[in-house]
């Protein structure tokens, strides 16, 4: 290439390449949800008396240092934790999607079996969201957790050395992640999912733990599963070597959330029946949790296009030169 025909490169394609070269900007995202609905506990055989409940709903985001944690026990709907630029409203479970650099947490217990909230309700509906995005490079996470010390936790008193616990529940898990092409090395982006029941007696053993996680009968301990529809405790990443692919966690095939995200038209089936418990005091705990965790590291130039850009610098320098003498 004769340097010289540099002198017909325009000043500003010799910028517009400088700029495509330095500032290009990719995204890093996240989201995990999860709505569990028509959730029962009963007791098919024996007699168990609910001794006390305690309700606790969470909701934490961190964007690049900056920290925003929303509710703790004693809370039913845990306002929204948001960090940048958040449209989505407080209970809108919904994606938000790839706009903007934020973080969000949400989490609602929308309604209570033990104690009945609203009053009369029946069942326990408890829904979460953790959704993030970065446009430059930086580091996000969040979270929305019901459950444990997040949600709820039921202490009984068992009256029959016969006496068992059956759980009912629908389950509506989605995720993604998503790294753009040009992230640099290091770049990350993992959705998480986690829902948990255990009971532990008065001396604090556990004698009871169920993690739901797709197969029947896998998954538990000190009770038998006859329904299981989907893992609801993985975790969904991608990284530098699978940039540019939308990973989409769908088990139960409702697809993404709709509305605000607290509907009860599609879910999975979930159901366990604990081994006989002797009397005593035991206490129950739920724990359910989403979370996102993003690193976003810039890109490095590759030789060639920095070659290129040396070559539209030294363009703009023989041109600049060539007016002068002019």
């Amino acid at each position: 290439m004769n340097i010289s025909n540099l002198k017909l490169l325009p000043a500003a394609a010799a910028l517009a390449m400088l700029c495509a070269a330095g500032s290009a900007q990719a995204g890093a995202y996240g989201y995990s949800y999860d709505n569990i609905f028509g959730l029962t506990i009963t007791n098919p055989t024996g007699v168990v008396t609910v001794a006390s409940t305690t309700n606790i709903s969470r909701s934490t985001s961190t964007l690049n240092g900056a920290s925003v944690i929303h509710g703790g026990s004693g809370t039913l709907d845990s306002p929204q934790a948001a960090v940048g630029a958040v449209t989505n409203g407080e209970n809108n479970f919904t994606k938000q999607g790839p706009v903007g650099t934020y973080a969000r947490g949400d989490a609602q217990i929308v309604s209570t079996q033990f104690p009945p909230f609203p009053p009369g309700a029946t069942s326990t509906q408890a829904v979460n969201v953790a959704e993030a995005h970065l446009d430059t490079a930086g580091t996000a996470d969040a979270s929305g957790r019901n459950g444990s010390t997040t949600g709820f936790s039921v202490n009984f008193v068992v009256g029959s050395p016969t006496a068992t616990l059956a759980f009912n529940f629908l389950a509506d898990p989605f995720m993604q992640v998503f790294l753009n092409n040009d992230v640099g090395a290091g770049s990350s982006a993992t959705a998480n999912l986690v829902v948990t029941f255990s009971i532990t007696n008065a001396a604090g053993a556990t004698i009871f733990n169920w993690a739901p996680d797709g197969v029947v009968g896998s998954g538990i301990s000190g009770g038998t599963e006859s329904a299981d529809a989907a893992n609801l405790n993985t975790n969904l990443s991608t990284n530098f070597l699978t940039r540019g692919n939308l990973f989409t966690y769908d088990p139960t095939g409702c697809g993404a959330p709709t509305g605000t995200g607290i509907g009860t038209g599609c879910g999975g089936t979930f159901t366990a029946l604990t081994n006989a418990l002797v009397a005593g005091a035991y206490t129950l705990t739920l724990n359910a949790v989403e979370s996102v965790d993003l690193v976003k590291v810039a890109a490095v130039p590759e030789p060639g296009t920095l070659a290129l850009l040396g070559l539209g610098l030294a363009g703009l320098g023989y041109a600049s030169r060539r007016r002068i003498t002019a």
